[in-house]
């Protein structure tokens, strides 16, 4: 199973579009994964990134602030 983590700031809307694309790619291509969204500052530090949103696939960054890439471009990030 792949862990998708989206590091989010509070209040971040891109960061809840990024998630909400993840989480409906995942679901329609039926990809074996854990979509989470994680706002806890120390955590998202851990990654060395100080800009979100942040696309993580099973602890690699793979995408760092805006814009978002599109839904293709997230299907492959996420190797779907």
């Amino acid at each position: 199973m792949k862990e998708i983590k989206i590091l989010s700031g509070t209040n971040c809307q891109n960061c809840e579009l990024l998630y909400q694309v993840v989480s409906e790619i995942v679901k329609r291509k039926g990809i074996d994964a854990k979509v989470e969204k994680v706002v806890d500052i120390q955590e998202v530090l851990k990654y060395g990134v100080m800009t979100t949103p942040v696309l993580v696939v099973d602890g690699e960054v793979k995408h760092v602030g805006t814009p978002i890439p599109a839904p293709q471009k997230i299907e492959e990030l996420i190797g779907g």
